[in-house]
C-alpha cells in the first residue's frame, strides 16, 4: 500500500510520513483503518453504524417490530420501535436521576417479557485492542445499568458488547454476546463481511487524496 510511511521507510523517496488527512506523523495502514482523527467522526462511523444496523434490524425481526429484512447498507434504523413485547431505541442518550457521563448505547432493548433492559455497545478497534475493548465496553455503562434497574422497574440490566475489528476479527466470547441477545451465530460472518468490505473501501478513499 503507497503510504507515506510505506514510501518513507521502503521506497525511501524522500517523502515525509504525515499523514495526509489529519497532518500527524506515521501514515502507516494500521493508521489509515483505525488511528487517524479525521477519519473518527465520518469513515469510521459509518463503519460502526454498518455493524449497528445488522444488530438492530435481527433484533427488530427477532421483536416483530419490523416484518421483512433488507440488505444491511440499504437500512434506515428508526429512532424507536416499540410493541406490547418490547421497545427498541437507536443511538439515544438514556435520561437519569443523577448525572451519567456514560448514558448512550448504541441499542437498547426494553424486553417486557423478561422483564429486562439490554444495553448493545458496538467497537471497531484494531487487532490488538479486540479484548481491552471489550473488557472498556462491559465496565463502561455499568453505572448506567444500576440507575436503570431502579428507574424502570426491571429485574434486571445487563450489558453486552459487540466487538468486531477492523480487519474482521472477533473475540472468543462474541457467540456468548450472541446468544444473550438470543441472535444466532451466522450473524457473525454478516458483520465481519462488513467490517471488511468498508475498511477497504476507507484504505481505497484514502490512498486517493493527494500526500
Amino acid at each position: 500500500m503507497m503510504t507515506n510511511n510505506y514510501r518513507k521507510y521502503i521506497l525511501k523517496d524522500g517523502t515525509v510520513d504525515i499523514c495526509r488527512a489529519c497532518r500527524r506523523p506515521g501514515e502507516s495502514l494500521r493508521y489509515i483503518i483505525s488511528g487517524c482523527s479525521h477519519l473518527a467522526n465520518g469513515e469510521y462511523l459509518h463503519r460502526h453504524n454498518l455493524v449497528a444496523r445488522i444488530i438492530y434490524q435481527q433484533l427488530a425481526l427477532l421483536y416483530g417490530l419490523v416484518d421483512r429484512e433488507v440488505p444491511y447498507y440499504k437500512y434506515s434504523p428508526a429512532p424507536v420501535l416499540e410493541n406490547g413485547r418490547a421497545t427498541l431505541y437507536w443511538d439515544r442518550s438514556i435520561i437519569t436521576d443523577r448525572t451519567i457521563v456514560a448514558n448512550k448505547p448504541d441499542i437498547v432493548i426494553i424486553d417486557r417479557s423478561q422483564r429486562r433492559v439490554v444495553l448493545v455497545d458496538i467497537t471497531i478497534p484494531h487487532d490488538e485492542n479486540l479484548v481491552k475493548a471489550e473488557k472498556d465496553k462491559s465496565s463502561k455503562y455499568l453505572d448506567l445499568a444500576h440507575e436503570i434497574t431502579a428507574m424502570w422497574d426491571v429485574d434486571s440490566t445487563i450489558i453486552v458488547p459487540i466487538v468486531v475489528s477492523a480487519n474482521g476479527l472477533i473475540v472468543k466470547s462474541l457467540d456468548q454476546h450472541l446468544e444473550r441477545l438470543s441472535l444466532g451465530g451466522w450473524i457473525k460472518g454478516q458483520m465481519q463481511k462488513a467490517v471488511i468490505l468498508d475498511t477497504a473501501r476507507i484504505v481505497r478513499r484514502f490512498l486517493s487524496l493527494r500526500p
